[in-house]
């Protein structure tokens, strides 16, 4: 992986810093110590600061991958870390309970300062399992890669999974299948697909790790012990993809110590420009793409070369902005045959939003969202074809996949696309490839496609002379108004399908020559920019001086000559108010983000409105070009409200849920813990009404009920309202019971009448008319008494299963005598019988008194129930106690909340009586402030402080002494500030006229001063804010959320 030649060009990571999201790393590790960090470090399991892993055996994960990343170099111990001089840190999560609420503060532990997460972890690799992260974890990805690394990105490292054994697709794991990762996979030492490989779509690249025990060396790094005995705190022996991902993120600290302006989004281009599929192109399954780069569902576009990653972050500018084009979801409910080997075509002809704001001419990830039902979903090969002829797999076989048949707006991603055009026809394929019998046809519901790029060529290096002479210190949008490039392009047709691409050492033939520095006056005329030389022929005056140079003089005519600016500086140019989409910061006009129509700082949290064609993230506070999953878009005023807690994806309004989060239930668009009455849970995690006859069921069947209403009687899966024959009616627990033998009809106790030939005994129970013929312990057959057999006392046949009564120790349960009761029934000790269980118990004590239930049911004090009661959730069959503030839950924690109190609000599965600190209340729940709030106890919105017209706000449209208020403990101060600047304007003016007036009387010209109040009017802009109303209100439907009063002048 070319790591050593890194190394020698002085590149060890310095100065950046990784975590590891694990089970929590060895702190005090001889191999670790020296480059821990621990404000990249906490332990969520433990709800400390301290990440060291419990010393059972069991987490040594972590650690190992903390030690492929950073181990100390030159010290004889273990091994050296790839970044050997990079920052190392731990987050301690895996060795506990993992929700949700547990991922996203991973994910958004300290984004100021965490450069690189590194995760080895996801969903269950079984091969049928389809999951990914919960609303909380999407919205910490999210803000990560707007705003971690003062709004360059975090960068998110993933290993693709294990779960080759069981033929699993990586496509299916929701962190993997992500835009904002870096899914990373694994190759032998040889080259070779390692046993444990996932094949998909959305794997970027690939690093070494192990292979066949015993055949392919596995990875050495550092152990945990915490003895730190000197022959155990190393290991030979960590594998898999988790060992494939550190390595990767190690590789990434490196060209960020190349280059700390890289992006999230530059660090993906690198490493899909510098992977080579050279080394393992033994494995067969590469293809060539539409810009003939070699790509593979085993390795993504090969295996990572540190020193060509490096290389090329050494001369990389930042991308241009990503833009998002969303096709029209297409409804199809079109029918996928069931016969082995057919396949179902789609076509969609997309012009990429050409014309838009939103237009993509060069791809990055390609997203095929689906809604299907398929059964057995393990089945169904899913494939992609681009304009360019690129096929793409996005979903393979998964032969243990037999139990689920349901996609639900799940968006596979593909990475074999990056630098073709999305404009053309896409042709999308669905087969049924798989070997299980199918018997019945499925429905392709809906699909939609949404790409992923930029409008312009994304490609630009810096030129050669340019790379140390500026030591990477700008901001990572730099702003000029050049008439020349400050970059060189790699030519419009850097993708063309050329050699130059395929032999990478060539693309720095691209790089061109420094351009002649040039600035723009706002009129668009070329000044060339001041230097020294200059100077030295032009005198100092303050004669003739621009109107926009200040007192101190100027050393020529127009506003690029002064000394210093009177008002505001823009690229050494001298202006009255700073341009659109700009914002002053010490009087020097400075770019906004992109994303942002006006702002108050160079990143993308902090703008004040959005630019054209973006929509704000109300809970984020940042600007995008479309709602991210999980939020609802509120069109009348372009912002993304947060689906209501729990709720994976809504329409119409934030609380009308169309999925919810993990293993939640779907019913009615609400999102719950368990179903209702009268419904049953369906595979695909919904809540489905039973049959009309059942008062609870686990199928929608008349035969599959569990039990039954009042005046029905359940019988073998059926709800009847009377008994069949042989069978008495326990009306308590509305069941058919059937009689004991020879009973025609019966009560709970005894029997009623007999069969014929049979007659009642004194116990009330039946017996042979002829049993008065023989012994106790014999039957009559044929005119011959015959023995019963050895376990019964009496009988009315030969075999074990006639017996009448037993004898003493053995105990009665139906016709055979055991020495105790089966499962599902118990013991009556009066009567030395074994009575059957309610038909819902597996086991019981007693008829009232079930210790376990049967398959699907809960058990809650002594019952089984379909679903636990409220306040309880359900922790393998058994229903155990929510924590006190949770009306229903998922789990046993605070933060495992589904539902809460009346009154109470829920926030990141906590409920709260009130929204904590930093959180606003709001219709739907506690929403973040923003964050130049101090406070917003009752405001409504946060954007009621930054939806303001730009005369009134941009504070670059306005002098130097213009004041700006954001909230309303400012807006006080504000009104202060403006009353004592009047109070010393009206003495400086009456002492003015004092003085005057003295002047006279020492002339000896007498006359009679007239002092009058002046008039004094202040005109500092002020922005008015609302003194947040409440915001109980519905604030009309949830529409119009965001009002700004009109910006008002304050006269004194």
């Amino acid at each position: 992986m070319n790591v050593a030649a890194t190394w020698q060009k002085g590149y060890t990571g310095k100065g950046v810093v990784i975590s590891i999201l694990d089970d929590g790393i060895q702190t005090n590790h001889p191999d670790l110590a020296q480059n821990y960090d621990p404000q990249a470090s906490t332990d969520i399991n433990g709800n400390d600061d301290d990440p060291m892993p419990q010393d059972n055996g069991d987490n040594k994960h972590g650690t190992r991958c903390a030690g492929e990343v950073a181990a100390v170099a030159y010290n004889n111990f273990c091994g050296i870390g790839v970044a050997y001089n990079a920052s190392i840190g731990g987050v301690r999560m895996l060795d506990g309970v993992v929700n949700d609420a547990v991922e996203a503060r991973a994910l958004g532990l300290n984004p100021e300062h965490i450069d690189i997460y590194s995760a080895s972890w996801g969903p269950e690799d079984d091969g049928k399992t389809v999951d990914g992260p919960g609303p909380l974890a999407r919205r910490a990805f999210i803000y990560g890669v707007t705003s971690g690394r003062k709004g360059k990105g975090s960068i998110f490292v993933w290993a693709s999974g294990n779960g080759g054994r069981h033929t699993d697709s990586c496509n299916c794991d929701g962190y993997t299948n992500s835009i904002f990762t870096l899914s990373i996979s694994s190759a032998t030492q040889g080259g070779f697909k390692p046993w444990y490989l996932e094949e998909c779509s959305s794997t970027l690249a690939t690093t070494y790790s192990s292979g066949t025990p015993g055949h392919d060396k596995s990875v050495a790094t550092v152990d945990m012990d915490a003895r730190l005995r000197p022959d155990h705190i190393c290991t030979v022996e960590h594998t898999g993809t988790s060992a494939s991902a550190p390595l990767a993120a190690g590789i990434c600290a490196l060209a960020l110590e190349a280059n700390p302006t890289l992006t999230w989004r530059d660090m993906q281009y690198l490493v899909v420009l510098t992977s080579r599929a050279t080394p393992l192109e033994k494995e067969n399954g590469w293809i060539m793409n539409g810009v003939k780069r070699k790509v593979s569902h085993k390795f993504g576009y090969g295996l990572m070369d540190a020193t060509a990653l490096v290389n090329l972050a050494e001369k990389w500018t930042t991308v241009p902005p990503q833009h998002i084009c969303k096709s029209q979801e297409i409804i199809e409910d079109k029918q996928i045959p069931f016969t082995y080997g057919a396949s179902l075509d789609f076509y969609m002809d997309v012009e990429a939003c050409a014309t838009t704001l939103n237009e993509v001419r060069f791809l990055e990830h390609v997203q095929c969202k689906i809604s299907l039902r398929f059964f057995p979903r393990g089945n169904l090969r899913i494939l992609l074809t681009s304009p360019s002829g690129t096929t793409s797999t996005l979903l393979f076989e998964r032969p243990r996949d037999v139990i689920s048949s349901n996609f639900d707006d799940w968006p596979f991603l593909s990475v074999h696309y990056w630098g073709e055009k999305a404009e053309g026809r896409w042709h999308l394929q669905i087969i049924n490839a798989g070997s299980r019998h199918v018997s019945q046809v499925g429905i392709l519901k809906k699909w939609q496609l949404i790409f992923y790029g930029t409008n312009v060529n994304p490609v630009r290096l810096r030129s050669p002379n340019g790379i140390r002479s500026s030591p990477w210190k700008t901001p990572s949008n730099t702003f000029t108004f050049p008439t020349q490039p400050a970059v060189t392009p790699v030519t419009d047709n850097f993708f063309d399908p050329s050699e130059v691409f395929n032999n990478f050492p060539h693309v720095y033939s691209f790089a061109g020559s420094d351009p002649e520095p040039v600035v723009n006056s706002l009129s668009g005329k070329n000044v060339r920019q001041n230097s020294d030389k200059d100077l030295d022929f032009e005198e100092e005056t303050k004669e003739g001086c621009d109107d926009q140079c200040d007192g101190q003089g100027c050393f020529g005519k127009g506003p690029t000559k002064c000394i210093a600016c009177r008002f505001k500086s823009m690229d050494k140019t001298c202006v009255s108010t700073c341009p659109p989409r700009s914002y002053s910061e010490q009087g020097d006009c400075k770019p906004c983000h992109e994303a942002c129509e006006t702002c108050t700082g160079p990143d993308q949290k902090s703008c004040l409105a959005c630019a054209p064609g973006h929509v704000r993230v109300i809970d984020l506070d940042i600007c995008l070009q479309q709602c991210p999953e999980g939020y609802f878009e509120n069109f009348s005023d372009r912002t993304c409200i947060p689906c209501q807690p729990n709720c994976a994806g809504c329409q119409d309004r934030p609380d009308h849920c169309t999925s919810c989060d993990h293993h939640l239930l779907l019913y009615q668009n609400k999102c719950l813990a368990s179903c209702p009455s009268n419904t049953f849970e369906t595979d695909d995690y919904r809540c489905a009404p039973c049959h009309e006859s059942c008062e609870t069921c686990k199928g929608s069947n008349s035969s599959q009920c569990i039990s039954c209403p009042s005046g029905r009687f359940w019988n073998e899966g059926r709800c009847v309202g009377e008994c069949p024959a042989h069978h008495y009616a326990d009306y308590n627990q509305r069941e058919c019971v059937e009689c004991p033998p020879g009973c025609s009809e019966c009560n709970a106790t005894t029997c009623i009448s007999c069969l014929d030939d049979w007659k009642i005994n004194l116990k009330g129970r039946c017996q042979t008319q002829a049993s008065d013929k023989c012994d106790v312990d014999q039957y009559y057959d044929n005119g011959i008494c015959k023995q019963c057999h050895s376990t019964c006392d009496s009988c009315d046949g030969p075999t074990e299963r006639a017996c009448l009564a037993c004898a003493s120790p053995l105990i009665l349960q139906g016709t055979r005598c055991v020495g105790r009761c089966d499962d599902g029934f118990f013991h009556v000790k009066d009567n030395q019988i074994c009575e059957p269980c309610l038909h819902m118990c597996a086991k019981c004590v007693a008829k009232m008194n079930c210790t376990d239930c049967v398959q699907g049911l809960q058990l809650q004090s002594g019952e089984c129930h379909t679903t636990c009661a409220q306040g309880y959730y359900s922790d393998k069959g058994l229903c155990m106690r929510c924590y006190m503030s949770c009306k229903t839950c998922s789990g046993p924690g605070p933060d495992q909340c589904v539902n809460c109190p009346d009154s109470w609000l829920l926030l990141n599965g906590e409920c709260r009586p009130d929204c904590p600190a930093n959180y606003y209340k709001t219709e739907y729940g506690c929403q973040k402030c923003h964050y130049s709030c101090a406070n917003c106890p009752e405001c409504k919105l946060q954007e009621d402080k930054r939806k303001i017209n730009v005369e009134a706000l941009l504070l670059s449209a306005q002098p130097v002494s213009s004041l700006q208020f954001v909230n309303p403990f400012n807006f006080i101060t504000g009104l202060a500030i403006i009353a004592c600047l009047c109070i010393i304007i009206l003495f400086i003016v009456i002492f003015l006229v004092l003085q005057r007036s003295s002047a006279q009387v020492n002339r000896g010209n007498y006359s009679r001063v007239s002092i009058k109040k002046p008039k004094v009017t202040c005109n500092y802009n002020v922005v008015s804010v609302s003194d947040c109303e409440s915001s109980d209100s519905d604030s009309s439907e949830g529409h119009n959320l965001i009002k700004a009063k009109p910006s008002e002048r304050t006269s004194c």
